[in-house]
């Protein structure tokens, strides 16, 4: 996986939704069918992206409140970004 498939992913995932983007295990291990290692590269590179563009990065199990509501990452995802306006 390139740096360029990870920015047409992050870029792809921003156009179905700007304020929230959900990664899904189907999504990294089935349909791009990566290995382990290769997941925890994607979710690295695409953290620190969704970073950059003013997103707060949540991991499966991760806990969080938004819009007043207390969610929690579940198991089938592996990381959800949230869009904060500052």
């Amino acid at each position: 996986m390139t740096m360029e498939d990870v920015t047409n992913f992050i870029d792809n995932k921003i156009e179905q939704n700007q304020n929230e983007i959900i990664i899904s295990f189907y999504e990294a291990r089935v349909k791009m069918n990566l290995s382990e290692e290769e997941t925890k590269i994607l979710l690295y590179l695409c953290k620190t992206r969704l970073e950059k563009f003013g997103y707060k990065i949540y991991l499966t199990g991760q806990k969080f409140l938004h819009n007043n509501i207390k969610k929690i990452v579940q198991p089938n995802e592996l990381l959800i970004a949230i869009k904060f306006n500052k």
